[in-house]
């Protein structure tokens, strides 16, 4: 069939699904040109790549498609709340879990190295310098970590050798953007919750660590290296990603990979056509100068790869209408991740709840408190994450989160110490962290790793973490000097108060306000 041939080819189909409106005769005559075209014959017939288009054209209609029952059933279990997953597709959800550990793990480790006086040990005293130490790896990862994410994917190894060389800025990139390739359409958001999830799941074992190190600050940070172990033996054992192997044009590799990860024909052959048909319309409707070409008619996608590269491509970000939306959806939600300060609690809670130098209580505070909260409180957010989707969790994320602070600043007004630091912790550690866990933790690096076209998706996801590490790197920079500089302030003022009522006492019968025995107990532990 000639292109002049093809009269009812909905050309503007939307790009989510490019095959809506196409008939039966026409994706049948794609089908077959394209199992040709790219040299599936030794690995699937053409009637199963027929039915795996139909089933993609409309999933809630499998009687067209003529399925068998257990081809059903494959598909029906997408559909269960606890969806079935292949061996395959466990493996490689769980070696992106291990580097999801790894940078939670080394989060809590740097935070918990306070107790043990690795600043006093190194005669560090410059709150700033102190504050560069524990921001350098996240510093670094932004400005340069982040960026060499798309040529170590896209030019050199592929996700899997990527992952595995990956520094804390480029695995960050790498591992949402291989797990969301991995994972069903359907189950998607859950897959790469997985990420703030076992992110969570890290900060709260490295805090179990404190009670194994024999308050040695050395081999506290040294543990994290558990987690990175495992996941160097991971990378190398789960499939590579599919999208990644036809962006290579290598198509039959890219449906033994999709079959390992479905477990079924049917669901790999759908998500092969699928992936196929998108990519080449996306390059088509975004990219491709020649917008009378139909997305179907030859490699349009791989061809267009060819002629560009990483800097090109960064470029493109912010010149086509519909990635500058995605970069400003990602720039939000992943700004406002750090603009809420959880990490505040995630690096420095070891030193702000330190005051009375009780380090045993402290330890207990991150390990029940923060450590254990903040990855129980996720669990939510994986269950309803597909059901009512991210801006609704991210609404109620946000909205939580500000009336919990509200709570917390009014809070400092009552008088009685005890009553008011144990309000503070309940609606900061509790409250608050509850609300961040079920949205604005898990939600900025699912939706970046989702909202990005997918011919510009690992360099848009660097450009999501960049803006993420960026703000997680200030932040642990600039925290302990301000800390210093607010709690000077705040003396300062409580001093200047007492020697007011000191100079008025001989005029009042009036006892001491509680907060000025409160100054006189930090000033007599500064001396002391």
């Amino acid at each position: 069939m000639n292109s002049h041939d093809e009269p009812h080819l909905n050309h503007t189909a939307p790009i989510d699904n490019p095959l809506s409106g196409i008939d039966l005769q026409q994706l049948t005559t794609i089908v077959e040109r394209f199992h040709c075209r790219v040299g599936l014959e030794n690995v699937v017939d053409v009637q199963t790549l027929l039915k795996g288009a139909q089933v993609a054209q409309d999933p809630d209609d499998c009687h067209t498609a003529r399925l068998s029952t257990r081809e059903r059933d494959a598909l029906a279990r997408e559909n269960s709340p606890w969806f079935w997953q292949s061996r395959d597709l466990s493996i490689t959800i769980l070696a992106t879990a291990c580097a999801a550990i790894t940078q939670g793990w080394q989060q809590s480790t740097i935070n918990a190295s306070h107790l043990f006086g690795w600043e006093k040990e190194l005669r560090l005293e410059n709150q700033l310098l102190i504050g560069l130490m524990n921001a350098a790896p996240w510093l670094s990862g932004s400005v340069i970590g982040t960026w060499l994410s798309d040529p170590l994917q896209e030019r050199f190894f592929g996700r899997r050798p990527a992952l595995f060389i990956a520094a804390i800025g480029s695995k960050a990139s790498i591992a949402p953007v291989f797990a969301a390739e991995a994972a069903p359409d359907k189950q998607r958001g859950r897959v790469l919750m997985m990420w703030q999830l076992f992110d969570a799941f890290g900060i709260f074992l490295g805090f179990v660590c404190i009670f194994l190190v024999r308050d040695s600050w050395r081999a506290l940070l040294a543990t994290a290296i558990i987690p990175a172990i495992v996941l160097l033996f991971l990378v190398f054992v789960c499939p590579e990603s599919p999208r990644f192997l036809i962006r290579r044009g290598r198509y039959p590799e890219a449906y033994i990979s999709l079959r390992r990860l479905r477990g079924t024909d049917i669901q790999a052959a759908r998500d092969l056509f699928c992936i196929h048909a998108q990519l080449q319309a996306e390059t088509t409707a975004v990219w491709n100068s020649n917008k009378r070409k139909p997305w179907h008619d030859g490699q349009i996608y791989q061809e267009w790869i060819m002629k560009t590269h990483f800097f090109k491509r960064m470029w493109y970000l912010f010149q086509n209408p519909r990635t500058r939306r995605a970069c400003m959806a990602a720039f939000i939600v992943m700004a406002s991740q750090q603009l809420c300060a959880i990490n505040v609690l995630a690096f420095y809670s070891s030193s702000l709840f330190d005051s009375d130098k009780n380090h045993s209580s402290v330890k207990w505070y991150n390990f029940e408190g923060f450590g254990l909260a903040n990855f129980l409180f996720t669990f939510p957010a994986y269950k309803f994450i597909d059901n009512r989707g991210r801006r609704f969790l991210l609404l109620i994320s946000f909205v939580g989160m500000t009336l919990s602070l509200i709570v917390v600043s009014g809070v400092f007004y009552i008088t009685d110490q005890k009553i008011r630091m144990g309000l503070v912790t309940f609606f900061s550690v509790i409250i608050f962290t509850f609300f961040y866990s079920i949205g604005a933790g898990p939600i900025p690096f699912t939706l970046s790793a989702e909202v990005f076209p997918l011919c510009v998706r690992e360099v848009g996801m660097s450009f999501s973490v960049m803006i993420n590490f960026l703000g997680l790197g200030l932040l642990v920079l600039f925290v302990p000097k301000l800390a210093n500089i607010f709690g000077r302030l705040r003396r300062r003022t409580k001093e200047q108060a007492a020697n007011h009522i000191r100079a008025l006492r001989p005029f009042s019968q009036k006892a001491n306000p509680p907060w000025m025995e409160d100054i006189q107990m930090e000033n007599r532990m500064e001396q002391a």
